[in-house]
């Protein structure tokens, strides 16, 4: 069984790529989920992976807060399609418990040592990796390989160039491209090719689930900013790519390898991830939708839960 640590700045698409890694609990073992400022600031990150766990009655899993800023650029969050909390504003109650004591990047180092060796699931900034790999640098000898949700090839989402993820923190995703560290981007590119319409996604998640319950009390605020500004109700789920992309490589449609070099200049270009020649980046640049869904009906079997 695969064992992973998830990273994220836990928003809405966050919440539902950590419902599918708990769906999936027969092929992958989740360590730890450490978390870091993003989609909304680190202590409300944090909040929000443990209302998510806990209405899964999965107190099991360990939860480490870590970076709280990038490592350089001054921070810049997701609210409008994350809403003022980061799940939208949904009734979820908050959780009793609190993180564990000991920080994420020191976390991330521990588990992987122990283990003797993780895969780690990226779903927002690489703050919190770029620390651990600064203060541990043999921590790359004990991670299989890396899936980051981040970066744009050809259109981003935050500037034309530049994806939220990578945007917020280039420095710390080109730390992680030096380290060699056997790294599967999913970036913006193929995310934006596939909206998906909210009549879609009902033939797919039971709303009488537990999980479909949540699921649709989720998805409301992006669906519903989509609706205001495109005209549709529908969304992208790019987190949720990301993490079915590693449970199952059936939802990789095409993929390339390159190099990439992060823009690091103060200048439109910031945070742009610039494709060179090379082989040492694995790039998905194109998903299989029907087999995605697929991965994302299992979430109808999670348990537990209390009325929303």
């Amino acid at each position: 069984m695969r064992k992973i640590i998830i990273d994220t700045d836990a928003g809405i698409d966050d919440a539902i790529a950590i419902m599918i890694a708990l769906a999936h609990q027969n092929e992958i073992e989740i360590k730890g989920i450490t978390t870091l400022t993003g989609n909304t600031y680190v202590d409300q990150v944090t909040k929000n992976v443990l209302r998510i766990l806990d209405y899964f009655k999965r107190e099991d899993i360990k939860v480490y807060k870590g970076a709280s800023k990038p490592l350089v650029h001054i921070f810049e969050r997701g609210a409008k399609i994350h809403g003022k909390d980061g799940l939208g504003e949904v009734d979820l109650k908050y959780s009793l418990r609190k993180e564990e004591d000991i920080p994420a990047p020191i976390a991330i180092y521990e588990i992987a040592k122990e283990e003797g060796g993780i895969d780690l699931i990226t779903l927002g900034p690489l703050t919190n990796i770029s620390i651990a790999l600064n203060l541990f640098p043999d921590l790359k000898n004990y991670i299989n390989q890396i899936y980051s949700m981040g970066g744009a090839i050809e259109r981003g989402n935050v500037t034309r160039f530049a994806e939220f993820n990578y945007f917020v923190d280039p420095e710390a995703a080109q730390s992680l491209i030096e380290s060699k560290i056997k790294m599967t981007i999913i970036p913006w590119d193929p995310i934006i090719k596939n909206v998906f319409l909210e009549e879609e996604l009902k033939n797919v998640v039971d709303i009488k689930t537990h999980a479909g319950k949540l699921f649709f009390s989720l998805i409301n605020y992006p669906v519903s900013y989509f609706e205001r500004n495109i005209g549709i109700r529908g969304m992208s789920l790019p987190d949720p790519v990301a993490m079915a992309t590693y449970i199952d490589d059936k939802v990789i449609k095409m993929k390339r390898k390159s190099n990439i070099q992060m823009e690091l200049n103060y200048t439109s270009l910031r945070g742009a991830s610039v494709v060179l020649e090379g082989d040492e980046i694995e790039i998905v640049t194109e998903f299989n939708k029907e087999n995605f869904l697929k991965i994302l009906e299992k979430i109808n079997s999670l348990k537990g839960g209390e009325r929303l």
